[in-house]
């Protein structure tokens, strides 16, 4: 496990899902944890569970006051900021032709907007600090195209953008920037959509992963945890598939030797 002792740790949409594995596994790995989320019972309940110092904080990404005001409590408790994680998103699971414009502003503050707004809003703090990890979680729709996904998609390339510029304009501030790509992040955002998907023909026809066992949450959370760590030091600007190989190419059965 990687060492987070003596580090600050903000996370959004952290109190279910991805988020909340991440900062279990940060908590477990010596840091003080940000929880941050709009689900404020749930996330407030949540925080209290984490083994080291936590804090709760209500937060809808998309808003400036309320991203000045979470930093604020974050630096009047802990005194300072080392990490954050931008996980807080959407999911849109519809055709471009029905997608409504109120549908694809909502995906597109949400995941884009609201990761801007983090990075933005965590430089002041980590160049004070001398020091800073940020991990905006992208996802491998936003590596590779996929039908019924297209907001969801480009907007997960715009993180994946937004990363290769916050890392090239924060590195002489010794701010690294990363994203990480999960093939399965969150299970909860696909949800809302289970009873539209066709799921025996999804399985037929998707790409299958070269590693025996299917990746998940804790899998881009151990990930993110390298980041955020001294162990990734050399590492900014990049993208980390967390896929099991999914889009490292096509594997076909029957080939010499298989």
């Amino acid at each position: 496990m990687a060492n987070l002792e003596g580090e600050v740790i903000l996370i959004t949409g952290a109190a279910q899902g991805l988020g909340a594995e991440i900062a279990q596994q940060a908590s477990a790995a010596g840091a003080s944890v940000v929880v941050t989320d709009v689900l404020d019972e749930q996330g407030r309940a949540f925080a209290e569970t984490l083994v080291g110092p936590s804090i709760y904080c209500s937060l809808d990404v998309t808003d400036e006051s309320q991203w000045e005001s979470a930093i604020a409590k974050t630096l009047q408790q802990f005194t300072k900021i080392t990490g954050m994680v931008n996980n807080a998103g959407v999911l849109l699971m519809a055709p471009i032709e029905t997608t409504t414009v109120a549908q694809a502003a909502t995906v597109l503050n949400v995941n884009v907007i609201g990761t801007f707004l983090g990075i933005r809003s965590t430089i002041g703090p980590m160049r004070d600090n001398g020091i800073g990890s940020i991990v905006n979680i992208a996802s491998i729709d936003g590596v590779a195209a996929m039908n019924s996904v297209g907001l969801y998609g480009a907007s997960k390339f715009a993180v994946r953008g937004l990363t290769k510029a916050a890392a090239i304009e924060l590195g002489r501030d010794n701010i690294r920037v990363n994203a990480v790509c999960p093939a399965m992040g969150n299970p909860m955002m696909v949800q809302p959509f289970l009873d539209q998907i066709d799921v025996g023909r999804y399985l037929a026809g998707a790409p299958k992963p070269v590693l025996p066992e299917p990746t998940d949450a804790s899998d881009a959370a151990r990930m993110t945890m390298f980041l955020l760590s001294q162990d990734s030091r050399g590492c900014t600007g990049a993208d980390f598939l967390v896929d099991g190989g999914w889009l490292a190419g096509h594997y076909c059965p029957g080939l010499p030797g298989f």
